[in-house]
């Protein structure tokens, strides 16, 4: 998994600080430049930041995988 661990499995203090994420869809390609994911109603790929220090890294099939402050995590979608 390259590091990451499931959103409930961050520290509790990072869980407080992190932005709300509201992913209603996401689309998965092999084409990384097709995938997407809708979040907090606004379409994003690969490498967005939508909130300060939350970034996305990577969208897998029904999974995302954020950076935030030093952790790695996923959320399912």
């Amino acid at each position: 998994n390259g590091g990451s661990v499931p959103l409930a499995q961050l520290p509790a203090d990072v869980q407080r600080e992190l932005p709300k994420l509201a992913i209603s869809g996401g689309v998965h390609s092999a084409n990384a430049a097709q995938r997407m994911l809708i979040v907090n109603g606004q379409v994003i790929g690969e490498g967005a930041e939508p909130a300060p220090g939350l970034v996305l890294e990577e969208i897998r099939a029904g999974t995302a995988v954020w950076r935030f402050r030093g952790h790695r995590f996923t959320q399912g979608y």
